[in-house]
């Protein structure tokens, strides 16, 4: 007979999860790298001193949009394309590299036991993730966006703007700090099992 996995349908939502944030993310890197490289980049400018008027724009730059600024660059040097990727897809990478952490703790997890140092290592390792790679991959989007930005535009944009663009994600963070509580717990339970296997 074999043993219930106590941890569905959370894993198998998950790996489904999982499957189509790949998906997607891979085949829109593909058209983006691809087919998007003879296409203008565009981007949202967060901080725009003027209204509908495009003045102060460089040269092959237009306005696209008037609620949220949309800038273009109509003839994109390679350094512009990079950057318009890190823009749009660094934060969903990191997303999916997260799900891809929960999926190898919970089938872990189901496997060796909830009560284990392999699982507390990987509820750490989740933990840490979430706390410092999802925050960075913030940071670089509105880096990649700021700079996209200034060399779009003639006035000076600031150079600390990319600080305002910056779309902290709290919920990781404070899901991070969780995390890490959580993996003590484990590994405390794990410590405790063992002891308690050694007694009797």
């Amino acid at each position: 007979m074999s043993r219930k996995n106590l941890l569905e349908p959370l894993t198998g939502v998950t790996a489904v999860a999982l499957s189509v944030g790949l998906g997607l993310l891979g085949l829109a890197t593909a058209v983006r790298l691809t087919v998007g490289l003879s296409d203008p980049v565009c981007f949202a400018a967060r901080s725009w001193p003027h209204d509908v008027q495009g003045v102060d724009l460089a040269a092959g730059a237009r306005l696209d949009g008037v609620d949220q600024v949309r800038l273009c660059v109509d003839d994109p040097a390679p350094w512009q394309h990079l950057l318009g990727v890190l823009s749009e897809f660094s934060t969903p990478l990191a997303q999916v590299g997260a799900l891809l952490l929960l999926l190898l703790v919970l089938r872990d997890a189901a496997r060796d036991g909830i009560h284990t140092d392999g699982t507390a290592h990987g509820v750490n390792r989740l933990g840490h993730f979430l706390l410092w790679v999802l925050p960075v991959a913030a940071l670089v989007e509105s880096v990649a966006r700021t700079t996209l930005v200034h060399a779009a535009v003639t006035y000076d944009a600031g150079s600390l703007s990319f600080v305002g663009g910056w779309d902290v994600p709290v919920w990781a963070i404070i899901t991070g700090i969780a995390l890490l509580s959580v993996a003590k717990i484990i590994r405390s339970g794990a410590e405790m099992r063992a002891d308690l296997e050694g007694t009797v």
